[in-house]
């Protein structure tokens, strides 16, 4: 398997988080599988637990809870699957009835089901995971340049995602991170958080003393880490709402998102 060819789908290409998983002939990395279940690589990455952007792309074994490590590749929309995509070889599951057994077997027995389910042939995987020494991309880092300034280029969550709170309840603190070109910690850095217009039933920042808003500008510590004011879970309906917070740099150069959940009351669940 080719370094790049790893997790860059061609348009129209079904989503999957590694080798083996793949439902069509031609619907795998290098588009070269010939049948379901013998593609050589995952067609999405995502770094960690609930940043998968659409169905099927949990990759599972280190974060989430138990339901949700026990359906690597199975994940049903966006920003509910568990861990980062694709699947290495050596990963384990950290917690629930798998612990400490292979989150590939268990995608490919998912995936067997669902072919069995749906009458379809599917052939053999080139292999059980992505190998332990390929390095996706989103954990390479950006080369030195001459003159690197202490510009801000990335933005990322120093703390949990996809928290739940009831109405009224404050959340855990969002983090984030400034880091330049060189993967520098920025401290000092101004980071904006904010609520998405029209939800600011849903959420809602709100200090100690002072009013409550839809958004929150904050300074990076010694650390290089922002933390918001804090955050409260608002008005809900009978149903969970999923927002999505954006957190933003002074200059607009970089920002990271956060996806919490607002619950729906106690007594309709």
């Amino acid at each position: 398997m080719e370094a790049n060819g790893c997790g860059r789908p061609a348009t129209g290409e079904e989503l999957h988080v590694c080798m083996g998983l793949n439902s069509c002939a031609g619907q795998d990395a290098d588009r070269t599988a010939t049948m379901a279940g013998t593609g050589r690589c995952a067609t999405v990455q995502h770094v960690c637990h609930g940043e998968g952007a659409c169905r099927g792309q949990g990759g599972c074994g280190y974060a989430g809870d138990d339901f949700e490590q026990f359906h690597p590749g199975e994940q049903a929309c966006c920003y509910n699957g568990s861990c980062a995509s694709p699947i290495n070889e050596s990963r384990v599951f950290s917690g629930g009835p798998m612990k400490g057994r292979s989150v590939w077997q268990q995608a490919r027995r998912l995936f067997e089901a669902r072919m069995y389910a749906a009458g379809k042939a599917f052939g053999p995987s080139p292999g059980q995971g992505v190998p332990d020494e390929h390095i996706p991309a989103y954990d390479h880092l950006t080369t030195p340049t001459v003159g690197a300034s202490d510009k801000v280029t990335a933005l990322f969550r120093a703390s949990a995602d996809n928290p739940r709170r009831h109405e009224g309840v404050r959340f855990p603190d969002l983090q984030a991170i400034a880091r330049n070109s060189v993967g520098r910690h920025l401290p000092g850095t101004e980071i904006t958080f904010t609520v998405p217009d029209g939800d600011s039933a849903l959420l809602y920042f709100k200090p100690d003393s002072g009013p409550q808003s839809a958004a929150c500008t904050v300074t990076a510590d010694d650390q290089g880490v922002a933390t918001a004011v804090p955050l409260y879970a608002g008005h809900t309906a009978t149903e969970d709402q999923w927002v999505t917070v954006t957190a933003t740099s002074s200059d607009g150069a970089a920002r990271c998102e956060f996806h919490v959940r607002v619950l729906s009351p106690e007594g309709q669940r």
